[in-house]
């Protein structure tokens, strides 16, 4: 049998180390895919409980607790209050502001010096001994140490970076601008919002007043198409005339549900408007109908244009995204200088090798990020890209101004044209409404000639009042267009509605409304 030679290893025993490898290497496999499996995130939805909780408690306070309840009928200037304090679209950009306020509050910390607090705490299991050898390649056999196998050290640094100082600046002046960004678009929403109130308001005038005389309408017609019904089957008197009556009735019938479907939505878009809960019962004040005076209309369309292009929140909104740019440019070229941070601090250390075990340190840094050269002209291109994107913007938007303003002094003085043609009508039609129900009373005239009048008669004023309406809310859409506040701007909405509605009156009685 062949010796073996001294130092190696027979096959037999290799077996056992083979195999403990291949389970070292199994358990690695299973260790990693562990690894693996841990970092995995796995979309989680939200349960039917948790979603039933989010959307319950989003209808709990879609209505402020602390709103003021409606306690009388609503006018005009409180409807307009109300929107103001409780408009959710409004307190949705009252809260982009205040984020806005918000950040740009702490980015001026960024321009402050960093004060950085240190504790480091270390053990080891030995001491940490080390050999040293001398000039001759000498290695001395004793070990030696200079620190403790554990120990303690802090310190308390103040340091200052030059550059980073001036980047934060112009930061915070980007922020500055992004929040008054925030108070255009608060503004322009406002206007909307103030503009929508007066013509759904007129709306729900209509709907309050002319609700009943619609309710009136419909059952006399159904009695007469009844009538007509009658005729038809007994077989007296024309029945093509008897069926024609029918289809008129049928359509009078036709007419009021339609009516009433749209006036009932009034008043539903008005209490939305005014975050009132939806299903709450509540009347407005019916006022008489006057004819608007708007001062600002004497001026020239050149003159309200100008007025607009310095006023309009769009405009301004868009300049102040050209100064964010003007500052972006500036920062980007400081970006280019080195950074300089100075720096002082107090330190503790706990070795007890250490002969000064407590130090103040001062001292300075400077580092420039050369990489930063070669996108120089990159970055250039892309803030003269902006610079033109937003130019060319502004000149688009001045053209679409001129034309808003220009179309909204228009459309005011078509609609009061046509609320006074409407007006006429209504009075006209409701002359003849009386006569038809004199000599219907009388005896003289029909009852087909009575209901038929009296659909006249609502019709005409619903168009007086839907125009009038309409005439409402382009009165408004003239003071927007322009860039006028439709509030004014010394409120911080923290007012009772009360408050905010004596405000709102004493403003747009001064503009003619």
């Amino acid at each position: 049998m062949d010796m073996i030679e001294a130092g190696a290893v027979s096959p037999a025993a290799r077996a056992p180390r083979r195999k403990l490898g291949a389970m070292v290497k199994r358990a690695g496999l299973v260790a990693g895919l562990a690894v693996l499996a841990a970092c995995t995130v796995t979309p989680e939805p939200f349960s039917q409980a948790e979603l039933d909780r989010f959307a319950a408690d989003k209808a709990r306070r879609a209505v402020a607790a602390d709103q003021e309840p409606v306690t009388g009928r609503i006018d005009l200037y409180e409807a307009m209050a109300r929107a103001l304090k409780y408009n959710l679209d409004h307190k949705l950009e009252v809260s982009e502001v205040a984020l806005r306020f918000a950040e740009l509050k702490d980015g001026e910390f960024d321009m402050l010096p960093d004060l950085v607090a240190r504790v480091d705490w270390s053990d080891r299991s030995n001491d940490p001994f080390s050999r040293s050898i001398d000039e001759n390649g000498i290695s001395d056999p004793l070990g030696s140490t200079s620190a403790d196998p554990g120990s303690a050290s802090a310190g308390l640094e103040l340091s200052w970076d030059v550059l980073d100082y001036g980047l934060s600046y112009y930061r915070a002046k980007q922020r500055g601008d992004e929040y008054l960004i925030a108070e255009e678009q608060r503004r322009a929403t406002i206007n909307r919002v103030m503009e929508d109130v007066r013509t759904a308001y007129w709306r729900a005038v209509a709907a309050q007043r002319l609700m009943g005389q619609i309710n009136q309408l419909e059952s006399r017609a159904q009695v007469a198409l009844n009538a007509a019904r009658r005729q038809v089957k007994s077989g007296e008197g024309d029945k093509l005339e008897a069926l024609r009556y029918q289809r008129e009735m049928l359509e009078t019938i036709r007419a009021a549900q339609e009516l009433r479907r749209d006036l009932f939505v009034a008043k539903n878009q008005l209490a939305a408007l005014m975050n009132l809960p939806q299903g709450q019962k509540y009347s407005v004040v019916v006022p008489r109908h006057a004819r608007l005076k708007t001062p600002i209309t004497a001026l020239s369309a050149k003159q309200m244009t100008e007025m607009a292009l310095r006023n309009r929140p769009e405009m301004r909104e868009i300049a102040y995204r050209l100064r964010i740019n003007e500052v972006e440019d500036k920062s980007r070229a400081l970006a280019l200088l080195p950074s300089i941070r100075g720096y002082v601090g107090v330190n503790y250390d706990t070795n007890d090798f250490l002969v000064n075990d407590n130090w103040t340190e001062y001292g300075a840094r400077v580092s420039w990020d050369l990489m930063e050269l070669t996108r120089i002209d990159r970055r250039k291109k892309v803030i003269k890209g902006q610079d033109a994107l937003l130019d060319a913007r502004a000149l688009a938007l001045t053209q679409a101004i001129a034309t808003q303003v220009n179309v909204a002094d228009k459309r005011f003085h078509n609609l009061q044209h046509e609320a006074e043609t409407a007006r006429q009508r209504h009075n006209v039609s409701d002359q003849i409404l009386a006569q038809a129900r004199s000599e219907y009373q009388s005896g003289v005239g029909s009852q087909r000639e009575y209901v038929r009048e009296n659909l006249n008669a609502i019709l005409a004023s619903l168009r007086y009042d839907a125009t009038y309406a309409e005439m409402q809310g382009a009165f408004a859409n003239v003071y927007a267009s322009v860039g006028l506040d439709a509030f004014d701007g010394s409120l911080t909405g923290n007012e009772s509605v009360e408050e905010l509605a004596k405000s709102l009156r004493v403003l747009w009685k001064k503009r003619g409304g």
